[in-house]
C-alpha cells in the first residue's frame, strides 16, 4: 500500500501533463499562471486571516473563553455537552489549528480513548472552520453582504456538534 501511495501522485501529475499536451495546452505556462493567481489571492485574503487570528489570540489571552464557558454552560448542559468540550465547540468555527490545540488539551485533561475525547475528535471531524472559510472566499471575492451564509453555517455547526455528542453517547457507552 505504501508503494502505491508513493507512486500515485507522480502518476497523476504525469497523466495531467500527457492530457494537457494531447489537448494542445502549454502545461507549464498554465501552471505558472495558476501559481501567480494563487499568490494574488493569498495577498488579497491575508488581512482577513490576520484579523481573525489576531482577534482569536486576544480573545483567548483575555480570558474570553472562560467567560463564554461560564455563560454558555447552563444552556449547553441541556444538550449534554460536557464542559470540557465547550471551548472546542466555540473555537472550531474560528480556527482549525486552534481547535486542534484545544483537542490536545482535552486529551491531556480527560485522557485518550475516553468518551469525551471521542466526542471531541468527532466534533473536529464533523465541523468546518466557518469564519476562516468565509474570510477566504468572501474576502477574495470582495463580497460584503453574506446574507444567510453565516446563520446557516452556524446552525449546521451546532447540528454537527449535537449529532457528534448523540452518536458518540450511543456508540461508545
Amino acid at each position: 500500500m505504501n508503494t502505491f501511495s508513493n507512486t500515485l501522485i507522480p502518476v497523476i501529475i504525469f497523466i495531467i501533463i500527457i492530457y494537457g499536451k494531447y489537448k494542445g495546452i502549454d502545461v507549464y505556462d498554465s501552471f505558472v499562471k495558476g501559481a501567480y493567481e494563487g499568490i494574488k489571492t493569498a495577498y488579497k485574503i491575508a488581512p482577513y486571516l490576520i484579523g481573525i487570528f489576531l482577534a482569536l489570540g486576544i480573545f483567548k489571552v483575555g480570558y474570553g473563553m472562560e467567560i463564554l464557558e461560564k455563560i454558555l454552560h447552563p444552556v449547553l448542559s441541556i444538550f449534554h455537552i460536557p464542559r470540557e468540550l465547550l471551548s472546542l465547540v466555540i473555537i472550531k468555527p474560528l480556527s482549525g489549528s486552534g481547535s486542534l490545540a484545544l483537542y490536545q488539551e482535552i486529551i491531556q485533561r480527560v485522557g485518550i480513548d475516553t468518551l469525551k475525547e471521542k466526542m471531541a475528535a468527532t466534533i473536529i471531524g464533523s465541523s468546518e472552520t466557518i469564519f476562516y472559510t468565509m474570510a477566504i472566499y468572501y474576502g477574495s471575492l470582495k463580497i460584503k453582504n453574506i446574507r444567510y451564509t453565516l446563520f446557516c453555517a452556524l446552525v449546521s455547526h451546532m447540528a454537527g456538534v449535537l449529532a457528534s455528542i448523540f452518536i458518540c453517547s450511543i456508540v461508545f457507552r
